[in-house]
């Protein structure tokens, strides 16, 4: 639907002023005409056309009425509704000037014998006068009219000319603003033409470098890198300058970090931040990019890597540490086998497996015949080595479910999962044998007894183990260096 706002758009101000142009010539010409005509009249002058000049008058008449009708659809326009009225009595008038001229050019037709009528001169005397104050009428809303189009338009001027004056007041202070910000930020902020030049630089450079802004001005970022950052800039340069067409609608940013040259010769790292320009659709205009002073946080990683270093180290040493507190916690330290106290863990828990699920389980209690009389011949020193020798070829005849440990002194302990007492017998029996048969530090011989006792329902650690030793006693008495299952 057209606006009928009373100060439209420059296409509404065309369509009136157009109409308005038509209705003032054809009003123009209309007073010409009927001018012109009543002249002819009062002088005499009036040949037989006057038919054809009333239809004119008539045609142009209604086509500056409907002109100043039809602006009021689009607009609304106070002098149009006078104008409207005074071009209606335009028409009026018009038909009442004419209608006895019509009426005798018809009787003349329809009777030859009857003469033409002339016009009325007294007719003519009086219209002309109403012509021209009727054309003065309608001029003076004319240029009522055109006033108020005028004075419409240059109200819409004033709006737009504050508009900009007020989009001009904002670009201001937001410049001020972004100014305020790029000068005093810590950051450096630069823009970049499409060959990699300098076209801005914040002033923070000083503060960063020791350069001032102004004479990097048109010189390329590169110069201001060390050689192995500048190559990995111009490779993402590079890339950006190959895409100058519109290849895709988003270009890809570039973030690294880069090491600087200061003005006093020295060095420091940044990270540098990078965006392509470009119009929409369009190609690349630029690049737009903030350089920030890194140095503090390569401070921080730095001492965190040493400190990272420095806590491995120092785990590391701690888990040496636990591991060998454990082993000292778990074995014996002159053979390497499980000590009495960590065996004794390991012996009640295989003690509740075997009686939860029924299975056998054996224990056999292991002693060095006649130990005392080998240390006291041998030494102290050789005989650690005859027991360390001795465990060597207990553990040799272990299976992988099998447990060995010495209990104290010159006894051993042994556990075997899921062995018959029989068969724990007969291993019992190849123990001794592979000792008596080893040969030992000095030509001495050394022998084993060993007590073989299978873990009963219901029978406790200390049950199970005496009955174990109590066989191995039984061997003691009966000569030595033999196996005996206990009853």
């Amino acid at each position: 639907m057209p606006s009928r706002l009373a100060d439209g758009s420059p296409a509404e101000r065309r369509s009136i002023t157009l109409p308005l142009q038509s209705a003032g010539l054809l009003s123009a010409l209309i007073f010409l005409i009927n001018a012109i005509f009543e002249v002819l009249v009062i002088n005499h002058l009036y040949g037989s056309q006057y038919v054809l000049i009333a239809l004119l008058l008539a045609v142009l008449s209604l086509w500056a009425f409907l002109e100043v009708a039809l602006i009021g659809r689009r607009a609304v326009v106070p002098p149009l509704r006078l104008l409207k009225l005074l071009l209606a009595s335009q028409i009026v008038l018009s038909l009442v000037r004419h209608a006895g001229d019509f009426s005798s050019r018809s009787a003349a037709l329809s009777s030859a014998a009857l003469p033409v009528q002339s016009p009325q001169f007294g007719l003519a005397i009086v219209f002309l006068p109403i012509d021209v104050l009727l054309f003065l009428a309608i001029s003076r809303c004319l240029i009522d009219a055109f006033a108020d189009a005028e004075r419409r338009r240059a109200k819409q001027l004033q709006r737009q000319m504050a508009i900009l004056q007020q989009t001009k007041a904002e670009l201001q202070a937001s410049e001020r603003r972004y100014r305020l910000i790029a000068d005093n930020v810590d950051d450096v902020i630069w823009t970049l033409d499409s060959q990699g030049l300098f076209t801005f630089i914040s002033p923070s450079l000083k503060t960063l470098l020791g350069y001032g802004a102004e004479q990097w001005i048109g010189k390329p970022l590169n110069s201001l890198l060390t050689p192995a950052s500048a190559s990995s800039l111009q490779g993402a340069l590079a890339q950006w300058l190959q895409q100058r067409q519109p290849v895709d609608p988003l270009l890809p940013s570039y973030r690294a970090e880069l090491e600087h040259l200061h003005r006093d010769g020295s060095r420091l790292w940044t990270e540098i931040t990078m965006t392509p320009l470009r119009e929409k659709d369009g190609p690349l205009m630029g690049f737009v990019g903030v350089t920030r002073d890194i140095r503090v946080r390569k401070l921080y990683e730095r001492n965190l890597s040493e400190a990272r270093d420095a806590a491995e180290e120092a785990n590391s040493a701690l888990l040496s540490a636990n591991a060998l507190l454990h082993g000292r916690a778990t074995t014996d330290g002159l053979t390497g086998l499980l000590n009495r106290r960590h065996f004794e863990d390991i012996l009640r828990a295989q003690m509740k497996t075997s009686l939860e699920h029924g299975k056998s389980l054996s224990l056999l209690v292991i002693d060095v015949d006649q130990f005392k009389e080998i240390n006291d011949g041998l030494g102290h020193t050789l005989g650690d080595k005859v027991l360390i020798e001795v465990s060597h070829l207990l553990a040799a005849s272990l299976r992988e479910a099998d447990r060995l440990a010495r209990w104290g002194g010159d006894e051993f302990i042994m556990v075997m999962p899921r062995v018959q007492p029989d068969e724990a017998l007969q291993v019992a029996n190849r123990l001794c044998a592979s000792v008596s048969s080893h040969p030992f530090p000095g030509g001495w011989v050394v022998t084993l007894s060993i007590g073989v006792a299978e873990l009963r329902a219901h029978e406790s650690l200390e049950q199970w183990f005496d009955r174990a030793d109590a066989a191995l006693y039984a061997v003691k008495n009966a000569g030595r260096n033999a196996a005996r299952l206990s009853t």
